[in-house]
């Protein structure tokens, strides 16, 4: 069976940015409705605030004036989207204590080099990267705790993008970036350079491996993020 690896989004869901709830919908049609010139079916309205789903980041979304969504689905941009696709549940991560109960989990170059030799049996940087803590703690609701935060040093990123191919990250965490206070977000301008960002994915009944990633957004015009559908395949279920 493929992994699908976004969490549900349901009405209840809490935000993560202090947004309110990030899925509202409204009835459009009622099936049950008596009124005669109401059609006979069901439809609703749906107001989604991607940062609190499971979505990708497009350049657009930190510089001004750069790529958005639509884009992305031209040429080989697409590429992004689909092919191999590394699953890494990183190990001996040690976490610093911050204040207000956030324990930071900072991803080293050695960190990446010593997980990849561990899973592949080789330093060879792949084309996209989906990262996690092999200890990683999720809400009930299948998003990692917003107080354990994972993030790439800036070398980790630098690394990363030595990697010509390279097109798609993601991670667990509900971001990239951790910089309270300040309006930087170092580690989404690097990899923002060539590849794409899927944040808030639920890896938690993922073994480590490779797989063939399909994840498309929403094809949103000028979206500067779009919620996403995440799916691994396990190569043996697409007979490769």
């Amino acid at each position: 069976m493929p992994y699908i690896v976004s969490p549900l989004i349901h009405i209840e869901l809490p935000g993560l940015w202090g947004e309110g709830h990030p899925y509202e919908k409204e009835t459009v049609y009622d099936i049950n409705s008596t009124d005669p010139a109401s059609p006979p079916v069901h439809y609703d309205a749906h107001t989604l605030k991607p940062h609190s789903v499971t979505h990708i980041d497009f350049p657009g979304h930190i510089t001004s004036g750069t790529e958005t969504a639509e884009s992305y689905f031209e040429g080989d941009a697409r590429k992004c989207f689909y092919g191999k696709c590394l699953v890494l549940k990183l190990q001996d991560i040690e976490g610093e204590a911050l204040d207000n109960g956030i324990t930071r989990f900072t991803v080293t170059p050695e960190a990446i080099k010593e997980n990849l030799l561990r899973v592949t049996a080789s330093e060879t940087l792949p084309e996209k990267l989906f990262i996690t803590l092999a200890d990683c703690p999720y809400t009930e609701d299948g998003f990692q705790d917003a107080n354990s935060v994972l993030i790439l040093n800036e070398e980790s990123a630098e690394l990363l993008m030595s990697n010509p191919e390279f097109n798609a990250f993601g991670t667990t965490w509900k971001s990239s970036d951790f910089m309270p206070g300040s309006r930087e977000r170092p580690i989404h301008k690097i990899l923002l350079r060539q590849a794409v960002l899927f944040e808030c994915l639920n890896l938690q009944n993922v073994p480590e491996g490779e797989y063939f990633l399909s994840g498309f957004p929403l094809r949103l015009d000028g979206a500067t993020e779009s919620p996403a559908t995440v799916v691994l395949y396990d190569y043996r279920e697409l007979g490769g």
